[in-house]
């Protein structure tokens, strides 16, 4: 049985910026947060097909969204996991290296 299946995390950070929120009507403290959305194969082998990070209003959930590279600025690079993001290259990898094995024992056989 073949595993593949979709996933749907959303970080916070400690990061606060100050603005008037709309709804509210008063100065907030809007929160820095990324939400992103992966597949993955075997929960193993994932890649990530959306991103994006928003300010939000603690009071009420309002707020805009971040343009990525100055958001990753602040943060100091991507936070999302390596088997979210890139465990893909790892499979192909060993799909290769069980490539090779399987042509290296039918020429050596």
């Amino acid at each position: 049985m073949i595993l593949f299946g979709r996933g749907e995390r959303t970080l916070g950070f400690n990061i606060h910026e100050r603005h008037a929120c709309e709804r509210c009507a008063c100065e907030q403290d809007f929160a820095l947060g990324l939400k992103y959305r992966y597949g993955h194969f075997y929960h193993l082998f994932g890649w990530v097909f959306h991103k994006q990070y928003h300010l939000i209003c603690p009071t009420c959930s309002h707020g805009w969204i971040v343009n990525a590279a100055s958001a990753e600025e602040l943060i100091g690079g991507n936070v999302i996991p390596f088997r979210h993001k890139s465990g893909w290259i790892v499979g192909v990898v060993l799909l290769h290296v069980v490539a090779i094995g399987v042509v290296l024992r039918v020429v050596a056989g």
